[in-house]
């Protein structure tokens, strides 16, 4: 919802000169603007770059290593700039085997009282990979053994310079009032070959599932 200004001309100027002069975001808090705080659930998918579709394949599609193409996860922000959480990414390489890859990760992020910011992910713990490009044969899920699917980490992560999960970095902007919900894209891709950039949305947990605006759950405060 767009709210309507009432700060006079000058003082808005000012506002925006002070905005201006930030060389990197300081960390807000609710009194002064939104901020990241609390538990977040989020969703990630696909950007390709160009270099996956230029001609004569300068990217070298052909010997890409594996990619992240979804991701879903849940994170914590303490509201000092640390964050904490764990992914579940769906990965694939350019023979189309498929990976189910789950690790935690934490991080941290800057964010200006304008709600626009910037986080990372900077160490990843606990990975597992299982191969999901099975022919699955009974209706029991991940990662139950019977029925088809596979055990979970049935296949060894990569590590070292081809590990599949690493340092990411991204800039995200607030979608909604008092950092219920942000926009998020990936600014960094260290991988070699043609490159998968990602993006997403993550929803604060007590907000999800009503509308901006609405009553908070009972026993939640806003």
């Amino acid at each position: 919802m767009i709210q309507k200004l009432t700060l006079p001309l000058v003082c808005l100027a000012s506002v925006l000169a002070v905005g201006l002069s930030v060389a990197w975001p300081a960390l807000a808090d609710e009194a002064n603007g939104p901020s990241i705080r609390g538990n977040y659930v989020f969703r990630m998918t696909p950007a390709k770059s160009l270099s996956a579709n230029a001609p004569a394949d300068p990217a070298g599609i052909a010997g890409a290593p594996r990619q992240d193409v979804l991701r879903v996860g849940v994170m914590t922000a303490d509201g000092a700039g640390n964050l904490t959480g764990h992914t579940l990414a769906t990965t694939d390489n350019n023979q189309g085997q498929t990976w189910l890859v789950s690790f935690d990760w934490t991080g941290k992020y800057v964010m200006n009282a304008n709600g626009t910011g910037f986080f990372s992910v900077d160490v990843i713990s606990n990975i597992g990979c299982t191969d999901m490009t099975v022919n699955h044969a009974g209706p029991s899920p991940h990662p139950a053994a019977t029925g088809g699917t596979p055990s979970r980490n049935n296949v060894s992560c990569p590590t070292g310079d081809t590990a599949i999960e690493g340092h990411e970095d991204y800039a995200f902007v607030f979608s909604t009032p008092g950092g219920k919900k942000f926009e998020f894209i990936q600014t960094d891709n260290a991988g070699g070959g043609a490159k998968i950039f990602m993006t997403g949305t993550a929803t604060r947990q007590e907000d999800a599932g009503r509308s901006d605006g609405g009553p908070p759950p009972h026993g939640h405060n806003r």
